[in-house]
């Protein structure tokens, strides 16, 4: 065969091969990956080899071709960060390599401190989110606040009700760190700014009356009314009689119900005996009812009724109170003899 025309197939041949590979390593690294509409989340575990990671992410359908995929892994010799990816439909396996290498388009989980939650509920939440690390649950009160820079208080009543963003992987305990800072950053700049005459001495019994104010208003709108009858019965030094605080010092003993002998049991937190604010905070105040005990209605009124539709009946005197409460008691009585009567037609209809 002429020498000329061997060479010729040989470069042929040589060629196609080349564009054969080319196009196998363009389809490993650019064409996109079949994902849903909302993409997919993918974990990148701390300390993963590359290797170990080319084979998760190979089980996972994120790449083809995994040797070569490998290979061109090793060759870069870029070191993934770890953490959780927000891959989004339409990624290539080079672009979510790029991801992975530079830190970019990461998925952040959310944690929600609920206004009202005792230190307690919010120690279970957390237990109960298996995508953060549990350091908390080891640590006493104590030593909790002595990380925090603050061993003069306890926990309660000491991280601002909100949603924070973590990534899988991140600590309760930071979480913690970053609520605190932020209720103490805007309460201590908030009380620059506070009602004169308040009989308040110190920002942290500004968080022990807001958390009063939480657990006793349902609706935020009586925050600042409820705010002005707590200094209304401080500056009289009459004693609070606010239940939540009754049910605070139950402590686990309270099944949902509070009895007379409760009102007369003593614990610090009674404040049917005992006057003055509670020694702690009985809840995590939300902002407004920090806003609510830094800047209460000036009113004249010094008792409140629930009305049973979450909202509260005011009154100035006592005698007026009394009636209120009579009032309410009767409402209630009505509401549920209709209920039981309203029962008992749908049974009879049925």
């Amino acid at each position: 065969m002429n020498p000329l025309r061997i060479l010729s197939l040989l470069f042929k041949t040589l060629f196609t091969v080349f564009f054969v590979l080319a196009g196998i390593f363009a389809y490993t690294l650019y064409a996109p990956i079949p994902l849903p509409k909302e993409g997919t989340i993918f974990y990148v575990r701390p300390g993963i080899s590359r290797e170990n990671l080319v084979a998760e992410l190979s089980q996972n359908h994120l790449i083809r071709l995994s040797p070569i995929f490998g290979w061109y892994t090793h060759m870069r010799g870029a070191t993934p960060r770890s953490g959780e990816y927000q891959i989004q439909k339409g990624s290539s396996p080079l672009s979510i390599w790029r991801q992975f290498t530079r830190g970019t388009g990461r998925y952040y989980r959310s944690f929600t401190i609920i206004p009202g939650w005792t230190f307690k509920q919010v120690k279970t939440a957390m237990l109960n989110t298996n995508t953060m690390k549990h350091v908390v649950p080891a640590m006493t009160d104590e030593n909790l606040m002595m990380v925090l820079g603050d061993s003069e208080h306890k926990p309660e009543g000491m991280f601002l009700p909100e949603t924070y963003y973590y990534s899988r992987g991140d600590s309760d305990l930071s979480i913690l760190k970053r609520a605190y800072d932020l209720m103490m950053t805007k309460l201590n700049e908030a009380w620059q700014t506070r009602a004169a005459d308040l009989p308040y001495q110190t920002p942290y019994q500004v968080l022990i009356a807001a958390s009063l104010i939480e657990k006793e208003a349902f609706l935020p709108k009586e925050q600042p009314v409820i705010g002005g009858v707590l200094v209304n019965r401080l500056r009289k030094d009459m004693l609070l009689q606010f239940d939540p605080t009754v049910i605070y010092g139950m402590g686990d003993s309270y099944q949902g119900k509070i009895h007379k002998t409760d009102l007369t049991t003593d614990t610090p937190y009674n404040t049917y005996i005992h006057k003055g604010l509670t020694p702690t905070p009985i809840a995590m105040p939300g902002w407004t009812a920090v806003v609510a005990a830094l800047h209460p209605e000036v009113n004249q009124y010094y008792y409140f009724v629930a009305k049973g539709d979450g909202s509260h009946e005011f009154t100035s005197n006592l005698k007026a109170h009394e009636s209120a409460v009579k009032n309410a008691a009767e409402l209630h009585a009505k509401q549920a003899e209709n209920s039981v009567s309203a029962s008992g037609d749908s049974h009879a209809v049925r």
